[in-house]
């Protein structure tokens, strides 16, 4: 460690975080401070001040956070500097591009130290290489490649190792392995590769799998003919086995099966594999299906686990904890609106924890792997819950967290602030950026002007990754929850609101959601079906969807639906029709007497009230002055109600 960062226990004497904003106007650099006893802010100059300025299309940092590569229409990408960002120099004028021939590029990758930069542009001319590698020290090309069309699913095409030992190219058929240093510029011979027929992307572990140097990375098959689609972890470099010759360590077959999305742990020795499709065959969701698989090379059986999801539907997101130093485990959004968050462990897969159900499509760790944001951006209302995944619990904000509108989000280094960007052309109004503490109070105090991003000014804001000389401390929450006026007195001294006259018949529907109203009352039913935060221990453990104890080579999957033949879907789906159906005649009829009840419960005018109970009354009145055997069933129910409604003239006390 460091002396920087061992300068201050809190880390009061580190520098403070920034934040980089990419506008239609230009690139503007901000200090953020994430302790509120030192924050303060001048008011934001009227004079803005850029570190570059023009048009620009996108970036990518360098992973120090030293520098931005930035791509500037009909120029090409320019590199500036962050190293002292403080030091503004404007270079409105940079016209000159440090990599030569890029203003044809459309996406741009960085290796992991930094040393390169991947490029790709369409281009007419077949004799031409449009895949390129560029040193980001010299800005010149390394090496170039033919690359005619890209999936951006399967993006980057090059991909090194973590220490930049290797790169891994993607080809038909097979992935071939380069000297992740390209020493010879004008020698392009691949040292290996590893044959994969049917590949269609691949992801390379981000770190060392284990002490002994090797690699992990998996590939996509997609499904051919009767052949289904397959995922596979592959280990290279082997020392037991010959060159070229890489068996599979773990695979996953899934007909179905049309994109794969791997999330590495921290330490790069357990793959989760999300395997997408567009059609889900039993009908159940309009938006296709997804499943979840754990891969890993000390699983022998060859076969990937299973993750258990505490409710069935689509997988909309999954996140590891960034901490590698405590044992691996990682959160998952899943299931039909509202969805369920919940934490698993990395052994089996098998949920501890349960965060509960809300309107949430988005898991963001803090770096540390304390704080855990969960979120409902994009087409949600942008509900935000911040927990500590040390205590287990929810942070209580001091008002309901909701960042509408959001399209860039991610937290500081030092783990203590949350940025929301609304941006431009995802949203062409409102853009801006608000900044919220870990524990979801909003810092209203920003050194930047959301007014000059206006409607659609604001492109990108992001924070600039941190040196590796400055380490932030790991801190838990300061100040204490009840600082924060949350507590179980704060709210003592609120004064209980007068009621409204209700009737008597209709007293026994009040009181049981807000206002008493039938839409109030639904959806308090509703959400009284939906779990809230909750450890899951072994017992409970086995009533989760997809859990069934131990794994057996040979045995189906934990998946209630993968295996079963498509007549027992369709069974199983018509079973599931009727219940529905019984249950939508049931609600039917409740609403129907809960209408009732409501228009009963509605504040009524107690002269008109008394009038129309007279009126009733003297009705009754005739009706008791006749032959009882005469009286329909109605006039024998009305006369019945004689003393309810006299009872209810007392109290209307007019």
């Amino acid at each position: 460690m460091t002396s920087e960062s061992r300068s201050g226990k809190n880390g009061d004497d580190l520098p403070p975080c920034r934040l980089l904003f990419r506008s239609k106007e230009g690139i503007e650099v901000f200090s953020v401070q994430s302790n509120r006893d030192r924050q303060s802010y001048a008011e934001p100059k009227n004079e803005r001040q850029f570190l570059l300025k023009g048009e620009t299309s996108f970036q990518e940092f360098l992973p120090n956070g030293s520098a931005i590569f930035v791509h500037r229409p009909s120029i090409g990408i320019v590199k500036v500097d962050l190293s002292n960002s403080s030091d503004r120099n404007e270079n409105e004028n940079n016209n000159t591009p440090f990599f030569y021939n890029t203003s044809k590029v459309q996406i741009m990758d960085v290796s992991p130290k930094g040393n390169f930069l991947l490029t790709w542009e369409r281009n007419s001319n077949e004799s031409e290489n449009n895949l390129k590698v560029f040193n980001t020290k010299t800005g010149k090309c390394a090496i170039s490649f033919r690359k005619k069309n890209i999936n951006r699913s399967s993006w980057p095409y090059l991909q090194w190792t973590h220490d930049e030992k290797f790169a891994f190219l993607l080809t038909t058929n097979e992935i071939r392995i380069y000297d992740g240093k390209f020493p010879d510029l004008n020698e392009s011979r691949y040292i290996d590769k590893v044959c994969v027929p049917g590949v269609v992307s691949m992801s390379l572990s981000s770190s060392a799998g284990d002490a002994g140097g090797s690699n992990l990375f998996v590939a996509f098959i997609a499904k051919d003919k009767n052949k289904p689609s397959r995922a596979s972890l592959y280990e290279y470099p082997l020392a037991t086995t010959p060159q070229s010759t890489y068996p599979i360590i773990c695979s996953k077959s899934l007909f179905q099966a049309e994109e794969m999305t791997v999330n590495w742990s921290p330490r790069g020795d357990v793959a989760l594999i999300s395997l997408q499709s567009s059609v889900d065959n039993t009908g159940e969701s309009y938006y296709g299906s997804s499943s979840l698989y754990l891969m890993s090379k000390q699983k022998t059986n060859g076969d990937a686990i299973t993750v258990p999801l505490p409710q069935d539907g689509p997988v909309l997101d999954v996140g590891w904890s960034p901490n590698a130093e405590k044992p691996p485990c990682f959160a998952v959004i899943a299931g039909r609106i509202p969805p369920m968050a919940s934490l698993h462990n990395a052994q089996d897969g098998k949920p501890t924890f349960l965060f509960g159900n809300r309107h949430q499509n988005t898991v963001s760790w803090a770096p540390h792997g304390r704080f855990l944001n969960l979120a409902g951006f994009g087409n949600l209302a942008g509900g935000m819950t911040f927990w500590d995944k040390h205590k287990g619990k929810q942070i209580p904000p001091a008002n309901p967290v909701i960042a509408s509108c959001t399209i860039g989000y991610g937290w500081s280094d030092d783990s203590r602030l949350f940025a929301v960007s609304t941006t431009s052309p995802r949203m062409n109004v409102s853009n801006g950026v608000h900044v919220y503490r870990y524990n979801g109070d909003k810092v209203n105090t920003v050194p930047w002007n959301n007014d000059n991003y206006l409607p659609n000014r604001l492109l990108q804001a992001t924070f600039i990754p941190a040196s590796p000389k400055i380490v932030y401390p790991d801190r838990p929450q300061s100040p204490s929850l009840k600082d924060l006026g949350t507590g179980p007195d704060a709210a003592t001294s609120v004064a209980k609101p007068a009621g409204r006259y209700i009737p008597p018949s209709a007293r026994k529907h009040a009181g049981r959601g807000g206002s008493g109203s039938l839409a109030d009352r639904i959806r308090v039913e509703k959400e009284g079906k939906m779990l809230g935060a909750q450890k899951i221990s072994t017992i409970k453990n086995r009533n989760v969807v997809g859990i069934t104890g131990k794994v057996v080579v040979g045995l189906a999957s934990s998946d209630p639906k993968e295996g079963k033949s498509k007549s027992a879907l369709r069974r199983q789906k018509q079973q599931q029709k009727k219940k529905e159906e019984e249950a939508r005649k049931e609600l039917e009829v409740k609403m129907a007497s809960e209408l009732k009840a409501q228009e009963m419960a509605k504040p009524v005018d107690a002269a008109k009230r008394a009038k129309k109970i007279n009126k009733i009354l003297r009705q009754i009145d005739e009706l008791k002055e006749k032959d009882p055997s005469i009286l329909n069933e109605d006039q024998i129910n009305k006369v019945a109600t004689e003393q309810d409604l006299r009872n209810e003239l007392s109290e209307l006390k007019l």
